[in-house]
């Protein structure tokens, strides 16, 4: 398990704002939290907005390697997560 983790989130003050005139910010803050959080094995995170509302999170190894992806899917009330 990694010691500490470097989230890096790729979603900029316009793209969020546009998100958040369809998903609640408890939502949207509680998947960032649930991605930042996702099996510590994994030292690096980069997050990133994928369409209008919906986000993707890559996880990488020490090298820089991709190791697993996961996205969240908005479905009008909750995100769910899917790799």
């Amino acid at each position: 398990m990694a010691e500490q983790r470097q989230v890096t989130i790729y979603i900029d003050a316009a793209q969020r704002s546009a998100m958040l005139e369809e998903v609640s910010s408890i939502e949207f803050f509680n998947a960032i939290g649930y991605f930042s959080t996702w099996n510590m094995t994994y030292p690096s995170c980069g997050i990133s907005r994928d369409g209008d509302t919906d986000m993707v999170a890559v996880y990488t190894t020490e090298d820089n390697v991709v190791g697993y992806v996961i996205g969240a899917v908005w479905h009008g009330d909750h995100y769910g997560f899917h790799s």
